[in-house]
């Protein structure tokens, strides 16, 4: 799945912007207001992998179209990416609240909305693929009401996410399980720092870096440990790692200082659905998921 849909009333920008993704390999939809946007994402639901979505168009806005995507269950995980002039502090806030994957003010050079294509699609990928391990997966915890249980890689720890998902009885919380879980692995073990993060990602080296680290031999001993306890209408886990903690609190909550940086909204995400606490110094954190 390729198939990008951009919304612009500006004709040249639709030509330019669509041309040079074609370029790079993906297929392109257009729509020139929120209404025809509308239209063309109910009949390409399936095959859409991001949305590039102008705010300011007549009739209806891109912040209404976007507002309207996430309130539909079959709709809500294609990435949005805001492409637009509106660029107040308070514009871009409200543009990461309402759940757009990324924000981007014009003019923006065309390297820097492909890279930011790349990461909506890859990130859509992730998520589709997560989805469909817990649809496809076994439940096999659901007659478990405690447990401890601890890992050391990434693959490990999305392996368990799946299913503690399944176990929830709602797939679309295994994005929020693997964020802090990832971030316990990262961050916490590996001591992955955020501006380092920042700059693995753009070089697209994040993932195999983090899979050196783990093989090292100082880390040898490292592993992630997650407590999950079972209640009548919830699950909660207990997230611990063997880092040294960081500032929780700077992450916890949307902000537009970081809007532009290639990471660093995941803990912020999940705490929009998901009850997330930091405990201590911030290794430990507690999650509390809806059954």
């Amino acid at each position: 799945m390729n198939t990008i849909l951009l919304v612009d009333d500006d004709v040249q920008m639709l030509y330019l912007t669509g041309n040079f993704l074609k370029d790079s390999g993906y297929r392109v939809l257009k729509a020139r207001d929120g209404l025809e946007a509308q239209e063309v994402i109910t009949a390409a639901k399936s095959e859409l992998a991001t949305i590039l979505l102008d705010w300011s168009m007549p009739g209806m806005s891109g912040i209404e179209v976007l507002k309207w995507l996430k309130q539909q269950p079959e709709l809500e995980h294609i990435p949005v990416v805001m492409l637009t002039g509106m660029a107040g502090p308070e514009h871009i806030r409200q543009g990461i609240e309402e759940g757009a994957f990324y924000y981007l003010i014009k003019p923006a050079d065309a390297k820097l909305i492909k890279s930011i294509v790349q990461a909506a699609v890859a990130d859509f990928r992730n998520r589709q693929e997560l989805y469909r391990q817990v649809r496809e997966g076994e439940n096999s915890f659901q007659h478990l009401q405690e447990g401890v249980f601890r890992f050391r890689s990434l693959t490990e720890g999305e392996s368990l996410a799946v299913r503690i998902a399944n176990a929830t009885g709602s797939p679309q919380y295994v994005v929020g399980i693997t964020e802090i879980i990832t971030n316990a692995v990262e961050h916490g073990n590996l001591g992955i720092s955020y501006r380092e993060k920042s700059e693995l990602v753009e070089k697209g080296i994040w993932l195999k870096e983090v899979e050196r680290r783990v093989g090292l031999p100082e880390h040898a001993e490292k592993y992630v440990q997650v407590a999950f306890k079972r209640d009548a209408d919830s699950i909660t886990l207990v997230v611990e790692d063997q880092g040294e903690g960081f500032d929780w609190k700077q992450y916890i909550e949307m902000d537009e200082v970081r809007v532009f940086d290639n990471h660093g909204r995941g803990i912020a995400i999940t705490n929009k659905y998901l009850k997330v606490e930091f405990l201590e110094k911030g290794n430990k954190v507690k999650l509390t998921i809806p059954v």
